[in-house]
């Protein structure tokens, strides 16, 4: 009796140590896409062929459980693929490899600078100058030696004459006739 249970011993113990291909392939293909995604996120840039593959290699993985090992693989496969997934991406996002991919500069420079030139050009509000061509309703004028284009308010001003930057907006200046 001692004989035979000696004899079943090594069997079990083969068969639990023996790898099983079945459950090496979505595994080996899991791991080998995570780390070809990896290698698109950190060494090549843009979603090239490199993610797609990894990709889609997940993917078969992901299918191949399911076929070979039934619902209850199939579905440790799919959720322990999700959760490296996820503490994939948690690491490529503490280490700074997504900051690449996220555009750094902010609108609020360029609107620094319109706000900038806003401020410039607002030196001339209420400035006197000269109508250096006629303005009907636009023209060039002459403030403190510069020339800017103005525009009145729908009044003809000859040349020579005296006006008033008095309004300006984001593309022009407001001039009136200047009244001594």
């Amino acid at each position: 009796m001692l004989k035979s249970f000696r004899s079943v011993e090594p069997e079990l113990k083969s068969e639990f140590t023996r790898p099983n291909v079945e459950t090496l392939i979505p595994i080996a293909c899991i791991l080998a896409g995570l780390l070809l995604i990896t290698v698109e996120v950190y060494l090549i840039p843009g979603f090239n062929v490199i993610g797609i593959l990894g990709t889609l290699l997940i993917g078969f993985a992901v299918v191949y459980s399911y076929s070979e090992s039934g619902l209850l693989g199939g579905t440790i496969a799919l959720s322990s693929t999700l959760a490296s997934i996820v503490l994939l991406f948690m690491i490529l996002w503490r280490s700074g490899a997504w900051d690449r991919f996220i555009l750094s500069t902010t609108l609020k420079t360029e609107a620094d600078a319109a706000s900038r030139r806003s401020d410039a050009r607002a030196q001339y509000l209420g400035k006197t100058g000269v109508a250096i061509t006629p303005l009907r309703p636009t023209g060039i004028v002459q403030i403190e030696g510069e020339r800017i284009e103005v525009s009145t308010e729908g009044e003809f001003i000859a040349v020579g004459s005296q006006i008033r930057i008095v309004a300006m907006d984001r593309r022009r200046f407001f001039a009136r006739l200047e009244t001594a």
